[in-house]
């Protein structure tokens, strides 16, 4: 197996390293909070120099989601075709438990989306268009699961997707801001097998 060398090389290892620079920087003050120049600065690079590897702060946002989204698909980390009960509630705490092993990135995620409901943010589509997927994905495991009887059937997948995904924001923003008071696993583990509990004997 042959490595990349020279320019190429180069050029891929500096990429990586002002996304991850940017997801940290991001993450703590903020997209409208930090500069091109802070990154640049911390990679020691000018302004100019990175602007080599990405055009604007911009396009090195667009990067730093788009890494987000390469480790959450990666193999193992996707939900089955058809999800049976016990799918979601493993899929979910290893979710949990990937976010709580790399903080960096739920914290991105806490100040982009809080910050990207303002309309001309720009990764307000990107954050729009990826909860419309998840409750969409959601709603159809969901949906499936109920009609299996393996879950009840009220609240309605629809609403249902809504508020897992309220509450894994929720409690891990708890635990961002609190890590010793808060144990997500444990609160969040608790709360879906209870929403997702069998339907009652007739």
């Amino acid at each position: 197996m042959t490595t990349a060398r020279g320019p190429y090389s180069k050029s891929a290892r500096v990429r990586a390293a002002a996304i991850e620079a940017a997801s940290e920087i991001f993450g703590n003050a903020g997209y409208r909070g930090a500069t091109f120049k802070d990154v640049a600065a911390r990679l020691g690079m000018t302004h100019a120099g990175l602007t080599y590897y990405f055009p604007d702060k911009d396009a090195l946002l667009a990067a730093v989601l788009q890494e987000r989204d390469r480790r959450a698909t990666e193999p193992g980390t996707s939900l089955p075709a058809s999800p049976t009960r016990d799918d979601l509630i493993e899929h979910i705490m290893n979710m949990l438990a990937e976010n709580m092993a790399h903080p960096g990135f739920p914290e991105l995620h806490c100040v982009l989306s809080a910050e990207a409901t303002a309309d001309d943010h720009p990764a307000h589509e990107y954050f729009r268009d990826r909860y419309r997927k998840a409750r969409r994905l959601l709603e159809r495991a969901l949906a499936e699961a109920a009609a299996r009887g393996e879950i009840r059937s009220a609240p309605a997948p629809k609403q249902l997707a809504v508020l897992l995904l309220g509450v894994l924001d929720g409690v891990q923003l708890q635990w961002l801001l609190d890590p010793e008071a808060v144990d997500p696993r444990e609160g969040v583990r608790s709360f879906i097998s209870d929403l997702l509990a069998p339907p009652q004997p007739a």
